[in-house]
């Protein structure tokens, strides 16, 4: 059984506060064998990830959304934190204008030797683009607006083919038996003189899918990358309707309530906000009307 664990470690805009520190998100998809990245890396990153319980020797791969210092100032400092742990793996980086992966590591000398190898990631046009495929996910990524070169990214998980009990018992098998994964390999076998289907006893399980936004205006691409989501992490740096004033290319809650509507968003997690709001009470009472959306906190996990 599949099972992606989300842990939301970074939750500010631009400047931490207290409660909130910059935008790192781990997630770890498990099935037979588990996969760890993050999608952004924000200052602190390594920190984060020890004070939420996480290996981040773990971690293979690591998405950045754009270049804001928010979002990236944590890569030096987790490439020398796993250094100091005598890392052998490589690491990749993702990102637009990936030349900077290497000067954002360069700015500091780092302890470690294992190599660290950045992917250029799309950020003009509107296609969606796969990064990373497995058998059993892809990561997917898509240009937004921010003013700067930025992206939006989502794991896909891919549809499972798995044996209908109902439908298999109609046709006159056991309901647990070993010929099934015998079925499932083959496609076809002959039972009791019968020759029967893998299609005939076996549904389609739909793949989740979860979704970053990163930092963005609402725009057809991001809509088009969250269609249908399980999970969206959102940001909302404004809980206020600045209309077409609102600055930095940000999204805010009335236009966020506006798209996973409808967009058939399943469940919208709200992250990135302004330290302006330091009443967590008040934005809670905003969206309390709103099914499927929630506030996000530092150290804030969730399972699909």
């Amino acid at each position: 059984m599949s099972k992606i664990n989300v842990t939301i470690l970074g939750t500010t805009a631009g400047v931490p506060t207290r409660e909130r520190a910059h935008a790192t998100i781990h997630v770890s998809y498990y099935e037979r064998k588990e996969f760890c990245c993050l999608f952004d890396c924000g200052e602190g990153a390594q920190r984060q990830l020890m004070i939420g319980g996480l290996n981040l020797m773990k971690i293979d791969n690591i998405f950045i959304t754009h270049w804001h210092g928010d979002h990236c100032l944590g890569v030096p400092g987790l490439v020398d934190t796993m250094g100091f742990e005598d890392r052998v793996r490589p690491l990749t980086v993702y990102a637009p204008e990936a030349r900077r992966v290497r000067r954002c590591i360069n700015s500091s000398v780092s302890m470690g030797n294992f190599k660290v190898i950045s992917r250029d990631v799309p950020a003009k046009g509107k296609r969606i683009t796969r990064l990373l495929d497995t058998e059993r996910f892809s990561i997917l990524t898509v240009p937004v607006n921010h003013g700067i070169p930025a992206v939006a990214y989502a794991l896909v998980e891919k549809d499972k083919r798995t044996i209908d009990t109902g439908k298999a018992v109609r046709l006159g098998l056991p309901e647990k038996s070993e010929i099934y994964a015998r079925l499932k390999e083959k496609g076809v076998l002959t039972v009791d003189g019968r020759q029967i289907t893998f299609d005939e006893v076996s549904m389609t399980k739909k793949g989740k899918k979860i979704v970053y936004s990163g930092d963005t205006e609402i725009c057809d691409n991001l809509r088009k990358l969250a269609k249908g989501a399980d999970l969206l992490i959102q940001d909302c740096t404004y809980f206020d309707d600045f209309g077409k004033e609102k600055p930095h290319r940000h999204s805010s809650l009335p236009e966020v309530v506006k798209m996973v509507s409808e967009e058939g968003v399943k469940r919208t997690i709200l992250t990135h906000i302004s330290r302006k709001y330091q009443d967590k009470g008040f934005l809670e009472s905003l969206i309390k009307d709103y099914a499927g959306l929630e506030l996000a906190e530092d150290f804030m996990k969730i399972t699909v």
